[in-house]
C-alpha cells in the first residue's frame, strides 16, 4: 500500500487516464462498466484530502481518506504509480543516437578524443570536412566511451575550425 503522499501524487495521473478511457469509450460507442464520472470522482477527494494534508500531514484521519481514494482510483492508481516511477516496473529506454551527428573542436575533450557512449557497436563513417574526404577505418576508433581520430595531423585543439560529420552505415 503507498503512503499518504504518494497517493496524493498518483491522484491527478489517475484522473487523467480514467478520463482518457472515458473519452475513448465514447469515441469508439463502447459502452463498458466504467463510470463516466469516476475522473471528477478522483479529483474531487484528491482536491480536499490534498488541501488537508497540505496543513496537517499528520491529520487522524487522513489514512483511511487516503485509502480510500486508493481504491477508488483503482488500476489508474496503479498505472499512475508506473508512470511516476513509484513501484512496480518502470521500463528504462534505451538511449538512441540519431545520424548525423555534425561536431565541431568544442565537442572534443582533448585534441582527438569525442565522448559519445551512444555510437559504440554501430557501422560508422567520418567525414573531415576540412580535407574533404572520409576518414579510413583506420584513421578512427570507436570505443565503448566515444570516438578517438587517429588521423595524421588531426588536432581538435589547435585553433583552426574542426567539422566532422558522422554517418551511420546501415547494412
Amino acid at each position: 500500500m503507498p503512503t499518504n503522499a504518494e497517493i496524493l501524487q498518483y491522484a491527478p495521473i489517475a484522473s487523467y487516464l480514467a478520463a482518457n478511457d472515458v473519452r475513448k469509450n465514447v469515441l469508439f460507442n463502447n459502452f463498458s462498466r466504467l463510470n463516466p464520472i469516476l475522473p471528477q470522482q478522483i479529483y474531487a477527494i484528491y482536491f480536499l484530502v490534498k488541501k488537508i494534508y497540505d496543513i496537517d500531514p499528520n491529520y487522524s484521519g487522513m489514512t483511511p481518506v487516503c485509502w480510500y481514494l486508493w481504491e477508488i482510483m483503482g488500476r489508474y492508481g496503479v498505472a499512475a504509480q508506473g508512470i511516476s516511477g513509484g513501484g512496480g516496473y518502470t521500463p528504462t529506454p534505451t538511449p538512441v543516437q540519431n545520424y548525423p551527428i555534425y561536431i565541431t573542436q568544442a565537442n572534443f575533450t582533448t585534441s582527438t578524443f569525442y565522448p559519445n557512449t551512444k555510437i559504440f557497436g554501430s557501422n560508422i563513417l567520418v567525414f573531415w570536412n576540412e580535407v574533404n574526404r572520409y576518414l579510413l577505418p583506420t584513421e578512427f576508433t570507436v570505443s565503448s566511451t566515444g570516438l578517438t581520430i587517429t588521423a595524421v595531423g588531426f588536432d581538435a585543439q589547435s585553433g583552426f575550425d574542426v567539422n566532422l560529420v558522422i554517418e551511420k552505415v546501415y547494412t
